[in-house]
């Protein structure tokens, strides 16, 4: 069983009682679970995490008027893990944000830079795709007041569509740029290393794609893959030949010439589920082509404006 759930269960069966009985009037305005930071979050620790930041935790979050409590909230959780302490320890790692008692608004500034769903194009696209899946991850135990779970859902809703189609367009441009034209090119002058990297590129534009192809942010890329494999769209139809690509040695003429058939397969894949979703028109197998049709479809002057390889 893993960590987010074994944090759950630790926190109705120990600490959702005492903070009832402790805190009877404030336990109506809390919310409580576990967000944020860690492989537990996302549901994806396993033997290997067990050697750094893993262990039953849970956040209690408080709205801004309550802040005064935060002191003997935090006190409350310490002396509850001290006198009920539970069977898979914290250890701790000098990176870890901690958690504890915390203002819903501070929670969400700490990973998104704003107390509140982001409002403008620049706060949306200020902060790290990683991020967003930071703070929308894990579960939420208990939401008295309503406000935390309103701002999670409200992000979870993913990026205004603008924004969206822009990240989707300059996908698209890499996607082309460095599997379909580069990879194969860059063998046949022999530089091995850039072969590396241009397939490397490719599978995390791929991935990236696929991401939003599902409306759902993309965390750490020590996580990509795991998650990516598990996605409705394309996740299970593209994971094994990444998986494949992930393993090419080989690259003698021959071989080559095969890879950039599969590279071409995964593409065209891609280029079916955007017309699927409406996003394209054009059959053209080189993404490209695809990427620059879905950046004229943006309403968004400033960003319709930017060039279609552009990152935001």
């Amino acid at each position: 069983m893993r960590i987010l759930e074994l944090s759950k269960q630790y926190y109705f069966k120990v600490v959702d009682p005492l903070l009832r009985e402790e805190y009877p009037e404030l336990y109506p305005r809390l919310a409580t679970g576990l967000v944020g930071n860690g492989s537990e979050c996302f549901g994806l620790d396993d033997q290997y995490s067990l050697d750094h930041d893993c262990g039953i935790e849970f956040y209690i979050w408080v709205t801004e008027p309550d802040c005064i409590h935060l002191d003997s909230l935090n006190n409350f959780k310490e002396q509850v893990l001290k006198e009920h302490p539970p069977a898979e320890k914290i250890q701790l790692h000098a990176y870890k944000l901690p958690v504890g008692a915390l203002a819903v608004g501070a929670f969400y500034e700490q990973l998104i830079g704003v107390t509140h769903l982001p409002q403008t194009i620049g706060e949306w696209i200020r902060v790290s795709e990683e991020n967003f899946a930071l703070a929308t991850n894990g579960e939420v135990f208990y939401d008295g007041a309503g406000e935390f779970s309103r701002i999670r859902e409200d992000l979870l809703s993913y990026y205004p569509e603008d924004i969206r189609l822009k990240r989707i367009a300059t996908a698209c441009m890499e996607i082309a740029q460095t599997g379909q034209y580069n990879h194969l090119r860059m063998g046949k002058r022999g530089d091995w290393t850039t072969v590396r990297l241009t397939l490397a590129h490719f599978c995390e534009a791929v991935m990236s794609l696929v991401f939003m192809l599902n409306k759902v942010y993309r965390p750490y890329y020590k996580w990509m893959y795991q998650m990516f494999s598990e996605l409705p769209i394309l996740g299970s139809e593209l994971a094994e030949p990444l998986q494949s690509a992930a393993l090419w040695s080989s690259f003698n003429e021959d071989e080559l010439e095969r890879q950039h058939r599969e590279i071409n397969s995964i593409c065209a894949q891609i280029i079916k589920e955007l017309q699927a979703q409406g996003l394209a028109s054009s059959n053209d197998p080189f993404l490209a082509t695809q990427g620059e049709e879905i950046q004229r479809s943006i309403r968004t002057e400033s960003l319709r404006n930017l060039p279609a390889n552009y990152k935001i």
